[in-house]
């Protein structure tokens, strides 16, 4: 039978694509190919313009698209882009080249702060940011932060400015720290699931949404002491650049309900009384502002800037780089730890590890840094990392380890052989525990009139059916590798960190710590940035004169056209679909749970974190 083009089907019925899917494929592939040459041209373009814009009489714009990170977040899986949970993010060692750089350039006097999109923050990154916006001021600029609203995130960097401008109709959403999560017990059991779970930890929390319906009291404990720590560096910070006391914000933060609704005056009116804000402004009033503030743009539809990110470029040009023979390699590990070979944002047992063995095998390398932001992930991917590193070590190479916001559970695993463990105050660490989940849904199958039967050729079942319930034999043999591996966490901290294994046992269980106080528990030896870090590497490797470099996974051109292509990808999928909540969360329940793929199913997660 002769078989019809598509535009023969059209010719003799336009309707038939109402109930076919090939216009939609058709469509598809066009706009695949639009998009291909529109991130061509961008590619080739970003390669040859060097057109860079004069930052003189401007202000410097510092407009984050996203949270700021430690590293961007890639994916090998386009779906990440259509669904919208990859967020946009800036790579912080970027923001602080241009603050820093600012700070010394007289061309630049003036700085604008919008953080409208910073949430998401972690704590360590704001700290370090603040510092060098604090160094901003102290070098003589001036510094305006604007916004509709204020995340807590966003507050606390706008909180270094001279000068806060809010809409009148805008609000500052902070309200402490806080930690909860859903607990499934009662809706298992309706399901007839069984999640059997093997655990070593008083603290070690990450199973508990399986195990009861509320938090337990130890995870509570645990929390609320981590917790405490991050909220009074808050507001410590925040105070001092408010010029309040931080009972101050504690007393509005805790009575804002009686302060609110006791007075006729606005959200954003109660705010600016409060001093927390300086001026009330429309949007329209706040650009009148900045054109009479800074002076008209070439185009006089705006006021004179420059964007962060061409001011990056800018300087990127005018860097003349000193390139010496001896190198500090930093590696940047963020993310889950999983098996395998995998994209920035997270860390592959595989891949990770090849960057450590491409730096201990340069013989130019004299100490590695590993810069860590990560609440763990699987054993076997850990231990991968971690035995490459001792390799490192065995050739006499400084190994460092830099702590960012988290670095607990296989995040401490990774770090616990460094020469030093550098951290900052606001640092989750710890959580030195181990578990395994093995579901098993034959009661389920059961209820509906499905059973699984069959026979072995031997007593032991090892296969961890899940349409059969676990036997008595798998379940001990789980709980005593399980029981294995936290001697051996315990007894590595205990050996690296020269603490006894009763000392370690009883700071371990799986609790967190923030920075300051594992410090105080001999978890870490420092209290620092990574740049602190990166000296102090310098230092125990006697080095005077170095090179700086990040070894990082290599991004053909091809991928780079295809990331750029997903970017655009995003487009096609309506944002009403990619926003919405329910299928952001079902996209990101299937990305966690694909997380999970360590050999033996032994996890050392911080859940908490």
């Amino acid at each position: 039978m002769e078989q019809k083009t598509f535009f023969e089907k059209f010719k003799q019925n336009p309707f038939f694509w109402i109930f076919s899917g090939e216009l939609f494929f058709l469509s598809l592939n066009m706009i695949f190919l639009l998009a291909i040459l529109i991130g061509l041209i961008s590619f080739i373009g970003s390669i040859f313009s060097n057109n860079y814009e004069d930052p003189t009489d401007k202000v410097l714009i510092i407009n984050p698209p996203g949270p700021i990170v430690e590293q961007i977040a890639g994916s090998n899986d386009p779906i990440d882009n259509l669904s919208g949970s990859l967020p946009r993010e800036l790579y912080v060692g970027d923001l602080l080249q241009v603050l820093e750089t600012a700070a010394l350039d007289e061309r630049v006097n003036d700085i604008l702060l919008s953080l409208d999109n910073v949430g998401g923050t972690g704590q360590t990154v704001l700290y370090d940011v603040g510092i060098a916006l604090q160094g901003l001021k102290d070098a003589g600029k001036n510094i305006i932060a604007i916004g509709d609203y204020f995340s807590r995130d966003g507050y606390y960097l706008a909180s270094f400015a001279d000068e806060i401008i809010m809409n009148p109709d805008g609000g500052v959403l902070f309200d402490g720290f806080g930690r909860s999560k859903l607990y499934y017990k009662s809706f298992l059991d309706k399901l007839k699931i069984d999640f059997n779970i093997f655990k070593v930890g008083t603290f070690k929390s990450a199973v508990e949404p399986y195990l009861g319906n509320e938090m337990s009291g130890a995870a509570k404990e645990a929390n609320l002491a981590y917790l405490n720590v991050l909220w009074d560096s808050w507001k410590e910070v925040v105070a001092n650049n408010r010029k309040m006391s931080p009972e101050n914000i504690q007393f509005f933060v805790d009575n804002a309900d009686s302060i609110f609704t006791k007075t006729d005056d606005s959200m954003a009116e109660v705010f600016k009384n409060y001093g927390l804000i300086d001026k009330l402004l429309p949007r329209t009033k706040t650009r009148e502002l900045l054109k009479d503030k800074y002076g008209l743009s070439e185009d006089e539809k705006s006021f004179a800037k420059i964007s962060g990110y061409e001011y990056f470029q800018l300087i990127q040009s005018e860097k003349s780089v000193e390139v010496f023979e001896e190198k500090i390699a930093v590696i940047v590990a963020r993310g889950t730890i999983m098996d395998g070979v995998q994209p920035p944002g997270t860390i592959g047992g595989d891949s990770t590890s090849r960057l450590i063995r491409e730096a201990h095998e340069d013989e130019d390398v004299k100490a590695i840094v590993l810069r860590i932001d990560s609440g763990g992930g699987g054993v076997f991917a850990s231990e991968q990392i971690r035995q490459e590193l001792l390799a490192a070590k065995e050739k006499d190479i400084k190994f460092i380890a830099s702590m960012g916001n988290v670095a607990a559970s296989g995040g401490y695993w990774i770090s616990a052989n460094a020469d030093e463990i550098w951290a900052s105050h606001n640092t989750i660490t710890g959580s030195i525990g181990i578990f395994g989940i093995v579901p098993t849904v034959d009661r389920a199958l059961n209820e509906i009139g499905i059973n699984s039967d069959g026979v072995r050729t031997s007593k032991l079942d090892l296969s961890g059916d899940p349409t059969r319930p676990l036997s008595d034999e798998f379940s001990r043999i789980i709980q005593k590798e399980i029981e294995h591996g936290y001697k051996r966490f315990i007894s590595l901290v205990s050996e690296s960190r020269n603490i006894s294994i009763q000392g370690v046992d009883e700071i371990a269980q799986g609790r967190v710590w923030a920075g300051s106080k594992a410090l105080e528990l001999g978890l870490v030896d420092q209290i620092g940035n990574l740049q602190m870090a990166i000296d102090r590497a310098a230092e125990l490797a006697d080095v005077k004169n170095y090179s700086t470099y990040y070894p990082s996974q290599e991004v053909n051109w091809q991928e780079q056209l295809f990331r750029r292509f997903s970017g655009y990808a995003g487009w096609i999928v309506p944002s009403f679909i990619r926003e919405n909540l329910a299928f952001k969360k079902s996209i990101k329940t299937l990305k966690d749970i694909d997380k999970l793929n360590d050999p033996k199913g032994l996890y050392i997660i911080c859940e908490n974190c």
